[in-house]
Order: C-alpha cells, then structure tokens, then sequence
C-alpha cells in the first residue's frame, strides 16, 4: 500500500465541498495541502464558485490554514470572461448578475462591468448571495432583446456548513425557462475550457482533479483526460456513486485520503474487495451486497463490482430492474 498522493506531481482541488463548506474546512484539508505542498506536488484550486476574486478565494483559504496564492486560482468568472472575448470586443459594456468576482473578471479583462442593464450588450451570469429577482429579470429582458449570455457555470446547488444550497445552474435554469434557449457560453467544469486553461497555467505529467460532483468535477477531470478523485464531504453521497453513470478513478471520504495509506479494490472469486470489505452481486435479490471493513471500504469495492458487470459482463445496472446497494448501513 503507499499513499495517493505519491501517484501525481500535481493535485487540483475544487473548493466548495472539498476544502471547505461555506466558512468551514473540512476536517483535514489544511493538513492535507500542507503536507503536499512540502513534498513538492503542485497544487491549484480551480472552483466554480464565481462570487469571489482569486485574491478573496486565497485570503479565505489562507484563514483556513491552506496554504493559496491569488495566481494559483482559477475560477470560472475568469474562464466565462475568456469566452465571451470571443463573443464580443473588449471595452463592451456587460451586464453582471452575481457577485464581486464576475466583476473584477470582467474589468481585469477589459470590459466595462454594469449593474445597470442599460446599453448592455451582453450578461455574464455568475452565483452571489445577493443575486435577486430583479436581477434575473433585467438578464432575462436583455437576452430576449438580442444580448449575449454567458454562464459561469451549472452546479445546481453549492454545500454551506449549514446545509445544501442554490446554486448559480438554478439561477441560470430560472433564466432559461424565461428566455427559451441555452447560454451562448459556459465557463465552469464540466466545460474543457477550465481545465484546459488549468493545465496551461500549472502543467503536470500526472494530474489528480479532486471534486465532490460527479456532473461537473468528475465529468471535467474526464473530458481532459486526467485522473479524478471524487469526496464524500460535499455534496456527493453513495447512493449518488452508485447513480452515476461516469466514474472516478478513486473514491475518498475527504481529501484526507489523499495523504494516507490507500487501498484500493481487488477482484475477488465472488466480486470484489477492499480492504475488510467485500462486495458481492446476489442475482436472485438483484442487489449488489458490501460487508465488513469501513464505508469507504465497501463503496471502493461495490463500485468496482458495478463497473465490472458494466464492462465485462454488459449488464446494465441502470436499467430495466435496476440492481440497487447495499452497503450495510441503515
């Protein structure tokens, strides 16, 4: 067994879920950088979170005690600024819905940030907690009036200390329903252009993309061709693993799991194992069975078992009966 970590010279950490929940970090995750970045790994955050500047997003992880610069973040108001210079020449007058970050992107780009929907020429659509009614209104009617619309990404709902929240991908659902058409442009993950622009800024021979959503973290990480590691600690549960119809490249509890020993699934006789765990598939019950060893244990091993009767057997778990987890626990 050896540690995650030893496997890649670079690790890019989403943020909301992964290192902190709203003003909270997750358990381990200053130890976790910390201890990377000391051995050398390159380490960058790449959030869809548009609300904050990168000055604002390392200042926050800095009080958290990870260890951030503002030039190793990347957030997708940067990226949908990016793309809407292909949209439209720079000096044009934008209409901004969200929060500080969307605006700093848009004037460290060139353009002239509004909050007046006045001889707008284009909406840049970012998440912040002020974003109002009204907001989505004026975005709406300069859209239909011919504007440009740019998202800085999807995620339908965002983790706080508190609970799961809205997210920018239901704001930007509220304006499509109004509108009746798609975004001329996204700037977050899944979209290649985030990690494209990742890779650039900090190239690695073996990168790990770290997130908690399979939609946009695990999705992006595959897009671009790099490893993925997907957490528990934000918005991802196991019934939400077994869901999905992608795969991560590694399973964790939280980033911690980065740092230490790993170990990973093996095909067994009857299925697969990990560690204490096993998994088994009951044909007659039409249930994937894990027992024994940690949670994290028996889910390595139960998705492992899934794939494998995905790709080697070609039975669907996701359709007609639907095969359903057991993971022990009530």
């Amino acid at each position: 067994m050896s540690r995650l970590s030893q496997e890649f010279d670079a690790v890019y950490f989403d943020l909301d879920g992964v290192l902190y929940r709203g003003l909270v970090a997750v358990t381990g995750a200053a130890e976790t950088v910390s201890e990377l970045v000391r051995s050398g790994c390159t380490v960058a955050y790449v959030t869809n979170n548009a609300s904050r500047t990168p000055g604002e997003v390392a200042s926050h992880l800095h009080e958290l005690g990870i260890p951030a610069a503002a030039n190793e973040v990347i957030t997708s108001s940067q990226v949908a600024v990016q793309i809407l210079g292909k949209h439209a020449p720079v000096g044009s007058r934008v209409f901004v819905v969200g929060g500080v970050g969307v605006e700093q992107a848009l004037l460290d780009a060139g353009f002239i940030a509004s909050r007046d929907p006045r001889d707008c020429v284009a909406v840049v659509q970012g998440f912040g907690p002020l974003v109002s009614w009204d907001d989505l209104a004026q975005a709406s009617y300069l859209i239909q009036g011919g504007a440009i619309w740019i998202a800085t990404n999807l995620d339908s709902t965002i983790p706080t200390q508190v609970g799961i929240a809205p997210g920018n991908g239901s704001f930007v659902t509220a304006v499509r329903n109004a509108v009746g058409r798609e975004p001329d442009g996204v700037g977050g993950k899944p979209d290649r252009s985030m990690m494209e622009q990742t890779m650039a800024a900090f190239p690695a021979e073996a990168p790990l993309l770290v997130g908690d959503r399979y939609d946009t973290d695990v999705a992006a990480g595959i897009a671009a061709g790099m490893s993925t590691m997907l957490v528990l600690s934000g918005v991802s549960t196991p019934a939400d693993v077994w869901a999905s119809k992608i795969r991560a490249g590694y399973l964790g509890e939280s980033v911690q799991d980065l740092i230490t020993e790993y170990v990973g699934p093996q095909k067994s006789t009857d299925g697969y194992c990990c560690g204490e765990a096993k998994a088994e598939y009951l044909v007659t019950e039409s249930v994937v069975r894990a027992t024994g060893g940690t949670r994290l244990e028996r889910l390595r091993a139960a998705d492992s078992l899934k794939w494998s009767l995905v790709e080697h057997v070609g039975l669907d778990p996701f359709a007609g009966g639907h095969i359903s987890l057991d993971l022990g626990e009530q």
